[in-house]
């Protein structure tokens, strides 16, 4: 009678765990929880304190303060599609088993100094489609496991030294869609030596400096289109060693930048569309080996090609 009685109270659902209607609470090994468009209001505190994804995109959810702390085994939370305008402090500090974080699409302006402490196993963090305006130097200070920052479609146009300097695992940084006014290289792309992939489309730069990317010994990826690129110092891509897709489409160049690029001598995809170019000199792409691509589309001004 006692296994009986032990069997039946195993299949009752337990008082410290609810699921709110509208959402679907998954009690098998992989504990998930989604509430996608369940119209909460606010991070629900009563599911599986054990939930290790917890779904709660297309929400009307407003802010995060003090609603996760019971939920300390997350390894993934999405929170996108919601209406949170601040993060506050310290409310991801139970959070040490977190993976991935989803907080795109809301009407966050700005990142406190502990916003994220207690993430230091987060790998994939995405914060774009936000109204991001300001960046706390040390709001990244926890982040020493990130390997993907999605910055994308925000009002960013510079960081304060610092803000990207303990992301040392750091391999994709996607700032497209911003105001940037110049490459963010001192004080914070010269720290992220493990970097591959780096996208700084659509911003309002203007010049690439020397030196700009010269510690990025790894990157692969660099996409500069959609600035307004004038003039390209001649060591702007020095460093760049192991680059291998360059972007530069959709800029105001006059002059194909020959010297800056004839140490890219692993460049496989070249993009060119878009610029002012009157001209493509005999030995424009000099020393480009291995280039396989080569995209020279939408040249309205070109007027003439030299074939020598």
């Amino acid at each position: 009678m006692l296994w009986l009685l032990l069997l039946s109270s195993s299949l009752l659902p337990t008082a410290s765990s609810f699921c709110p209607s509208l959402c679907t609470c998954e009690s098998d090994r992989n504990l998930r929880t989604s509430c996608i468009n369940a119209s909460l209001e606010v991070v629900p505190i009563q599911l599986n304190p054990d939930v290790r994804y917890l779904n709660l995109t297309g929400n009307q959810i407003t802010n995060v303060h003090f609603t996760l702390a019971f939920y300390y085994q997350l390894e993934s939370l999405d929170l996108s599609h919601n209406r949170i305008d601040s993060l506050g402090s310290k409310n991801f500090e139970s959070q040490e088993k977190l993976l991935t974080l989803n907080l795109t699409h809301n009407v966050l302006q700005s990142l406190l100094k502990d916003s994220f402490r207690g993430l230091r196993r987060l790998e994939l963090l995405r914060l774009s489609d936000n109204q991001l305006e300001q960046i706390h130097p040390t709001a990244f200070q926890a982040l020493v496991s990130l390997r993907r920052l999605e910055l994308m479609n925000n009002r960013l146009v510079s960081f304060e030294d610092g803000v990207l300097r303990p992301l040392v695992s750091l391999d994709t940084l996607l700032l497209a869609n911003n105001q940037l006014l110049e490459v963010p290289y001192e004080g914070n792309l010269v720290y992220l030596r493990s970097l591959h992939h780096l996208d700084l489309s659509a911003n309002l730069i203007e010049f690439v400096a020397n030196d700009s990317f010269a510690a990025l010994h790894q990157l692969h990826t660099l996409r500069l289109a959609g600035n307004v690129l004038m003039e390209l110092d001649w060591g702007g891509f020095s460093g760049l060693s192991a680059l291998q897709l360059l972007d530069l489409a959709d800029n105001n160049l006059t002059t194909i930048p020959t010297v800056q690029l004839s140490k890219l001598y692993n460049l496989t995809t070249l993009t060119l569309s878009g610029n002012s170019f009157v001209e493509l000199p005999p030995v424009a792409f000099q020393n480009l080996f291995q280039l396989r691509e080569l995209h020279l589309d939408r040249l309205d001004r070109l007027e003439h090609i030299d074939t020598r």
